[in-house]
């Protein structure tokens, strides 16, 4: 892992995931940094336990971002699918979008020509069920590319275009790893 990637990681255990659809992942003695399982193409696999729990996750960074926005001042913007700690917290589908989005907003994602409508909490996105979450991964496996369009807290209209080149392999090793 490159130095700037190995930071992010780190803060990530910082920012607790927000809601009922995931428990607080927070930093403590029984944590362990990600380990890098696999990385194919544009996608990478990892894991780490948290408190003698394995929790797996796959993320991607955007191939491109649009808006009228300083680069400079935009946070770190990714994606991830999630597996844990507990049961219910399986193919968690989670944005982030490297600002606040507006309050009470919503976020569109788009995967080749299905569309699909998050909610959002400060910087992050969700789907709104399970049923959601497992809709977007499935089309995310058959699809090729992802936009992510949202609205910053200033009104700034962002889109993020993922690749989706290596979202199955890498979910297939979460799926085996986190079972």
């Amino acid at each position: 892992m490159n130095k700037g990637t190995n930071q992010f990681f780190k803060m990530l255990w910082l920012v607790p995931f927000l809601g009922i659809f995931l428990t607080a992942v927070t930093p403590s003695i029984a944590a362990s940094e990600p380990i890098e399982m696999l990385v194919s193409k544009d996608w990478g696999a990892y894991r780490y336990n948290d408190n003698g729990v394995r929790v797996c996750f796959i993320s991607s960074a955007p191939k491109k971002s649009a808006g009228k926005y300083d680069p400079d001042n935009r946070g770190e913007t990714r994606i991830f699918v999630s597996h844990g700690p507990g049961k219910a917290e399986r193919n968690v589908v989670q944005v982030i979008a490297g600002y606040n989005y507006k309050k009470q907003s919503d976020v569109t994602v788009k995967i080749d020509k299905r569309k699909f409508t998050l909610f959002t909490i400060e910087d992050r996105a969700y789907a709104e069920s399970e049923e959601d979450d497992d809709a977007m991964i499935t089309a995310m496996k058959r699809g090729t590319t992802m936009s992510i369009i949202g609205t910053s807290s200033r009104g700034t209209v962002t889109t993020d275009t993922y690749s989706l080149s290596g979202f199955t392999k890498t979910k297939s090793v979460i799926d085996k790893t986190c079972k």
